[in-house]
């Protein structure tokens, strides 16, 4: 199963989407944080497959946790997450290395999709990726 790590600053957010995620058989939650330094952590402790980080959060923001969790371990999937709609927070997070964004108000099926989507992309991605200069 796809080892998930929820981070958003708000915990009945967190506990809502961990209890949709936790129907599906190929999803696992194996940990939740409320910022982004507790996010690069448990990142360091759990190697999840895939994190869930919300853009606007407290101490780090989701922007800066996912630009040192994608240089650190650039296996971890990162699928941003907002409440604003703005093709330019997207494109912010795919910059620091994000694979996929999503707006909070999405159905449930899309989140469990994107998680699905980005996990079945070529094996070798992206660790044999070259690095861009």
């Amino acid at each position: 199963a796809a080892r998930v790590i929820i981070a958003d600053d708000h915990q009945l957010f967190r506990d809502a989407v961990a209890r949709l995620l936790d129907r599906e058989a190929d999803i696992c939650i194996v940990a939740q944080a409320g910022n982004g330094r507790e996010a690069i952590e448990l990142c360091r402790n759990m190697m999840p497959d895939v994190v869930l980080m919300d853009i606007s959060m407290p101490d780090i923001n989701g922007i800066e946790a996912t630009r040192q969790i994608h240089q650190q371990w650039p296996h971890i999937r990162i699928i941003g997450l907002s409440m604003h709609e703005g093709k330019e927070h997207a494109h912010i997070m795919r910059e620091a290395g994000a694979v996929g964004y999503k707006n909070k108000g999405c159905p449930a099926s899309e989140l469990v999709d994107a998680i699905r989507a980005c996990l079945a992309v070529d094996e070798g991605w992206p660790v044999n990726r070259p690095q861009l200069q």
